[in-house]
């Protein structure tokens, strides 16, 4: 990545975690705390800045990337891997234009993302006289839309022509370019190769990815399910892609976050495993000029609440946008004409700067 580009590249692995222990050694763990401890209330949350309300759906922070960097070449500047997977993924009062690119999981055999090849039988000219006969037709829809449903059509139309056009994007997603033993480096899992996949990404251009792994709720048996499938997954996934970017020089410019909407309880329950915990969870960080190998925050001897430097969730929203070079006191017009911040009032973590 150039690093002369306007602030950094945001690489954000959202993990749906059950207890985050993997700790690199050039990593930042910080305790975090919310209010909201309903999955997707909580999603909410840690993918806006903003408590949830019922009048407004806040836009996710990688919307936000997206709309006040915009593309730094011919690939979408945020991509989802899997896919955005509810609302709290996307663009809510900014409009559809904005949301993530959603381009499934690599971890298949010939994987290829969706539609980036034209139809068998199909060529350009032929494509560019249907696109401009459509025109022609939406050109009348449009003066009579105030909706702005056709403006958001027109951006993916748009988009999806570029990416059709584009050799440099195609190539992007061509994971089975990596050498094999990168690919078993990363772990053959969804995990593991949408991690693979989101380098590439960012390596290509991309502003923010996020990677999205799920079934981390383990409200039963979460003991022989963390240590035989999902900490060793998370392991392997994390820690290699921390290496391959800093082999490649982009560690420096390329935040790597990793999150759930809220953590575990202390207590084990009665089916052997842990329930929803907002009070006390972590996040990790790494890159992006971060100094490593800290500690920010305690809990207190139960792991049940922070004892001291708790983070709120906003707080560290605006810090996100401050690496950017986002001002984080921005406001945006919402869609019931309500002037809303990028967070709830939240004030960017200066250790985070040093």
């Amino acid at each position: 990545m150039n690093k002369s580009t306007k602030g950094f590249s945001l690489l954000e692995l959202l993990i749906v975690v059950a207890i985050i222990l993997i700790i690199a050694t050039i990593a930042i763990p910080s305790l975090l705390r919310s209010r909201q401890a309903a999955h997707e209330a909580a999603k909410n949350m840690v993918q806006s800045g903003h408590n949830p309300l019922p009048t407004i759906q806040f836009p996710a922070v990688q919307t936000i990337v997206g709309k006040e960097l915009g593309k730094r070449t011919e690939l979408p500047p945020v991509i989802a891997i899997p896919g955005a997977s509810g609302s709290w993924d996307k663009a809510g009062f900014l409009g559809t234009q904005y949301n993530p690119f959603d381009v499934g999981t690599p971890n298949v055999e010939n994987y290829k993302v969706r539609d980036l090849d034209l139809p068998m039988g199909v060529d350009w000219s032929r494509v560019d006289r249907r696109q401009s006969l459509l025109s022609l037709v939406d050109e009348k829809f449009r003066r009579m839309d105030t909706s702005g449903i056709l403006e958001n059509m027109d951006a993916y139309y748009q988009m999806a022509f570029q990416l059709m056009h584009s050799e440099q994007a195609k190539k992007a997603f061509r994971i089975e370019d990596e050498p094999e033993a990168l690919r078993d480096k990363y772990g053959r899992t969804s995990l593991g190769q949408g991690s693979l996949l989101a380098r590439r990404l960012i390596e290509a251009g991309a502003r923010f990815v996020t990677v999205s792994s799920g079934n981390w709720d383990h409200h039963q048996n979460i003991f022989p399910a963390l240590k035989n499938d999902f900490l060793p997954e998370l392991d392997r996934a994390y820690s290699t892609l921390l290496e391959d970017l800093q082999q490649r020089g982009l560690l420096d410019s390329t935040l790597v976050i990793v999150s759930s909407e809220f953590g575990r309880t202390p207590e084990i329950n009665h089916m052997a495993g842990r329930d929803h915990w907002p009070s006390c969870f972590s996040v990790l960080l790494a890159g992006a000029g971060i100094t490593g190998g800290r500690v920010w925050g305690s809990s207190d001897e139960k792991g049940m609440f922070i004892r001291d430097n708790p983070v709120q969730v906003p707080d560290l929203i605006a810090s996100i946008y401050k690496k950017l070079g986002i001002d984080h006191q921005k406001e945006y017009m919402s869609n019931i004409g309500r002037p809303v911040r990028l967070t709830d009032d939240g004030k960017p973590l200066e250790f985070l700067s040093v």
